[in-house]
């Protein structure tokens, strides 16, 4: 094969993807990608082989040695090399339009592509691989989550006619997808970009499986969308207001010391649902978090203690916790019957649109404000941002400090209060 030029315009290479738990470099077996520049156009495909780093010749474009093994993977480069120039000459002769798909079908109907495909399987059976496999690495509700998430696409392609294949996810696959989810479900950023992450998540592990070929998902516009979403929380006198209030019905004072419990500890609902007396030591609290199978303590204080001992005796359960369901709609019930009659305001993001609302708090709060509570009050009141971070168990720097722009506010507010505004 002729030497790498800078005028050559197919280039093989390889993958360069770091290690999720190690940040490193992989260098045990990566992907061979084609890349062919046509005009203005751009061509990436995973050739089905793959081999060491320290086995590749960058300059030559091919795998180093000569076992028979190799001089077969080097030749059948060769002959892609090959295909990929007479179908760019033909096209320009004939005049046919060159995309990504012209040179993929291209590909797709020659014998050598056939054999690299040897090992492809339909998407849908390489879901369900996909989902068996990430349960040695993933928490059952993380794998829970991505079984949704891969949901909503089988949804979105029954519902509007487009076909689930390797082959068919492209760019015109994804503008589809996000349209569906802004204009037929009215999902937000957030959600619709976190169904996009689990759809990417898939796609790179069937690819290093050898099952897809197809490698549009890794353009750069081929995008997750996100959002910063508000911090919606309840002030400290909030909480103490709520954690005093005497309810006539038993399902709110229940929900009441669930809630506060976890304003007071920044567990979520899932680990506050597993907690068990075998889980309270002295006064610290042990267990696993739900979410990253994580070992966590937490220290007790005089609302968590007071909680704790008053539903002690509860044959398996520290706290009387519900349905995740049930939780939330008697929630909204009790703080509306407490008469907080704070607005907040809520901003989202449907792709670059922005939504506006105005609610009463009762109608938005959920258990997860009972995080957001610990954190913001945690700080406000001078705990460590670090410190709050091993307590609730959160490893996302960036996103724990956007609590500090709201504890800003909060002091804004007082020093207003206080002294009224400047003149």
């Amino acid at each position: 094969m002729s030497k790498n030029t800078s005028k050559e315009p197919i280039k093989f290479y390889l993958e360069k993807r770091r290690d999720k738990d190690t940040g490193d470099i992989i260098e045990i077996n990566v992907p061979i990608n084609l890349f062919f520049s046509y005009g203005n156009g751009r061509f990436q495909f995973y050739t089905g082989f793959r081999t060491d780093s320290d086995k590749w010749d960058d300059e030559a474009m091919q795998i180093k040695g000569k076992s028979s093994d190799v001089i077969e993977i080097n030749h059948q480069l060769k002959k892609l090399r090959v295909m990929i120039l007479d179908a760019y000459k033909n096209a320009k002769v004939l005049n046919i339009p060159m995309d990504d798909q012209y040179f993929r079908d291209t590909l797709r109907n020659n014998d050598p592509l056939r054999k690299m495909r040897s090992k492809t399987k339909p998407l849908k059976e390489c879901i369900d691989l996909y989902l068996e496999s990430s349960k040695l690495t993933k928490t059952a509700v993380t794998v829970s989550n991505i079984k949704g998430h891969l949901q909503r696409v089988e949804e979105f392609c029954k519902n509007t006619g487009t076909k689930l294949s390797f082959d068919n996810i492209d760019m015109e696959f994804y503008e589809g997808l996000l349209r569906y989810c802004f204009e037929e479900k009215d999902y937000k950023n957030n959600y619709t970009g976190t169904i996009v992450k689990n759809l990417k998540a898939f796609l790179n592990w069937a690819t290093e499986k050898g099952y897809n070929t197809n490698l549009e998902f890794k353009k750069k516009a081929f995008k997750k969308l996100t959002e910063e979403p508000e911090i919606i929380f309840l002030t400290f006198e909030e909480v103490l207001k709520f954690y005093n209030h005497k309810f006539d019905e038993k399902k709110h004072s229940d929900i009441r010391d669930v809630f506060c419990f976890g304003c007071f500890t920044g567990m979520r609902y899932s680990d506050i649902l597993a907690l068990t007396p075998e889980n309270v030591y002295g006064e610290k609290i042990i267990y696993r978090i739900a979410k990253t199978g994580k070992n966590n303590t937490i220290p007790l204080n005089p609302y968590t203690q007071a909680l704790l001992k008053k539903h002690k005796g509860h044959p398996v359960k520290c706290l009387p916790v519900l349905s995740e369901v049930k939780t939330n709609e008697y929630l909204r019930e009790a703080i509306k019957k407490l008469n907080l009659k704070r607005k907040v305001q809520i901003i989202h993001f449907q792709g670059a649109k922005r939504i506006k609302q105005t609610k009463s708090l009762h109608e938005v709060v959920t258990f997860h404000v009972s995080k957001k509570t610990f954190m913001t009050n945690f700080l406000a009141r001078g705990g460590s941002l670090l410190t709050a971070m091993s307590i609730t168990g959160n490893t996302d720097l960036k996103t724990a400090r956007r609590y500090y722009k709201v504890v800003d506010e909060l002091k804004d507010a007082e020093m207003q209060k206080v002294f009224g505004a400047g003149k």
